[in-house]
């Protein structure tokens, strides 16, 4: 086989698991079965290779566990099949066993399953990398306590009463402790208000908003956007319906946005819920000012003020400046006016090209719209209805028209495609 050529596996559809059993050893395992192989470092382009996509095989497992062991089926018999002890993952590349330790084989079908003979050495092996692998992902999902000042640390719930949640409330469980804390199912405390928030993340605002523009240090706009942010979080609209008594059932009303946070709306009080709270709240103002900012002409930097700085009435000899004045001393109109120019002459370059192509080797042309329509190899050869080994030579043969052009040297004939040897004449 090719040194490109790397087979492809994935696990079939829930429903066909298999039970296994050796004397007391009874395990129930999912089939992983060869799909095909895939040749070149890429990955299958789902609109060009349909027949050999792996993710529909892959989407019933989305929210099914997958059991501790497989068994490689090769072909329609499962006897003399390997059982390999698995660790979650729902596809491979390569050959079997794929570096995992292959506890048995099938010996036999039976009414309950299948027999198998068992490798004492190789199952044990593979027990203890299972728990191995539990207690690194124990340790992963471990929450961390984060190292701060003993004021800013999330406060510890010692005892939590259960929410009195509504009878059509679908989401996460959660508590509320004796301060008035809502708890999450992760061990999550949120913060009762903006100050309890901003001494536990002193620098969440100014992240985010250095990751929504982009900016890898804190400059002026940065600056700017957090400060306005903050002082968003902080205070409440004088006129919002948070504010009224009773409201979030807070006796005195809300007063700033964090105090807005209803764990029943949210559908949980975990952390990563509460985030996605702050996030889309900031999100939402972010939005709304830049949207009055673009608006405003003062504040949109392609807006050019003509006569700014000019009167007429106190200097009648000063005459206004014209567009070829404004042009002239302004860089941002400079620049668009070479970004027009330089598509433009792009333009008429890859037409003057097309009707060499044209004139020179019609037969070439069609690849051009192809890779203009699409982009990638495998989309490309799909749209022309070739394979990728005839588009490559459409491509090789593009290559040597557009040196040809450059150079206005004399364009080769085309070579005859190569025609494979039989096995008879070899």
């Amino acid at each position: 086989m090719d040194s490109k050529s790397v087979k492809v596996y994935s696990l079939l559809d829930p429903s066909a698991k298999i039970a296994l059993h050796s004397g007391d050893w009874c395990e129930e395992a999912a089939l992983i079965s060869y799909v095909y192989t895939l040749t070149g470092p890429r990955r299958p382009q789902p609109s060009a290779e349909p027949e050999k996509t792996v993710y529909k095989n892959l989407r019933p497992w989305k929210k099914t566990p997958v059991p501790a062991y497989v068994v490689v089926s090769e072909g329609e018999s499962l006897v003399g099949a390997s059982i390999v002890a698995w660790d979650g993952k729902k596809s491979l590349q390569g050959d079997a066993p794929w570096g995992r330790p292959v506890v048995g084989k099938i010996t036999a079908q039976t009414e309950n399953g299948y027999e198998v003979a068992l490798d004492a050495d190789a199952l044990k092996s593979a027990k203890t990398q299972a728990n191995l692998r539990a207690q690194k992902l124990a340790e992963k999902t471990k929450p961390e306590t984060p190292a701060e000042p003993l004021a800013a640390q999330q406060p510890v719930a010692v005892a939590g009463t259960a929410a009195k949640q509504p009878v059509d409330y679908t989401g996460d469980s959660f508590t509320v402790s004796a301060d008035g804390h809502y708890i999450g199912d992760d061990g999550f405390v949120v913060p009762r208000n903006f100050d309890e928030f901003y001494n536990r993340y002193p620098k969440y605002v100014i992240n985010w908003v250095k990751k929504r523009l982009n900016r890898f240090q804190v400059d002026d706009d940065v600056e700017d956007w957090t400060q306005d942010l903050l002082i968003h979080m902080k205070y409440l609209p004088v006129m919002s319906k948070h504010r009224t008594p009773g409201a979030n059932g807070r006796e005195n009303g809300c007063t700033d946005v964090i105090e807005t946070f209803n764990p029943y709306q949210q559908y949980g009080a975990s952390e990563r819920r509460f985030r996605n709270y702050i996030n889309f709240c900031l999100a939402n103002k972010f939005n709304t000012v830049q949207s009055k900012r673009k608006k405003n002409p003062v504040c949109r930097a392609g807006n050019v003020p003509f006569g700014a700085g000019v009167s007429l009435v106190e200097n009648p000899q000063q005459e206004a400046p014209d567009d070829e004045y404004i042009h002239a001393n302004s860089q941002h109109l400079a620049a668009s006016a070479e970004k027009i120019a330089k598509q433009h002459d792009d333009r008429l370059f890859t037409n003057q090209f097309k009707r060499f192509v044209k004139k020179e080797d019609p037969g070439v042309y069609p690849a051009i719209e192809a890779l203009e329509a699409t982009g990638p190899l495998g989309e490309a050869a799909a749209y022309m209805g070739v394979t990728e080994q005839e588009f490559s030579r459409y491509r090789s043969r593009l290559k040597q028209l557009g040196e040809c052009f450059l150079t206005a040297s004399q364009v080769p004939k085309q070579r005859k495609p190569y025609k494979k040897r039989s096995a008879a004449s070899q």
